[in-house]
């Protein structure tokens, strides 16, 4: 199994000037933040409309999971 990485797009002008720790710490706690609202996201679209799930899991737990999940992404 491999690992997938992804890294921010940065422009010329950002590559030459380095981030301090507390802005690494605050990019990765975002992308972290962005990417757990994707799976969020999907992970209640699955449970909402695919049968061998929306027969087993409760139609709100979907929903709450969608809207957290979209919170989650538009956290910045």
């Amino acid at each position: 199994m491999s690992i997938l990485t992804l890294e921010p797009i940065t422009t010329d002008e950002e590559k030459e000037m380095p981030l301090s720790n507390a802005e690494t710490a605050e990019t990765t706690r975002s992308l972290f933040t962005h990417q757990t609202g994707q799976a969020l996201v999907a992970l209640g679209t699955l449970f909402k409309h695919v049968p061998p799930f929306n027969e087993s899991v409760g139609r709100t737990t979907s929903e709450n999971l969608i809207a957290l999940g979209k919170k989650l992404q538009g956290m910045k």
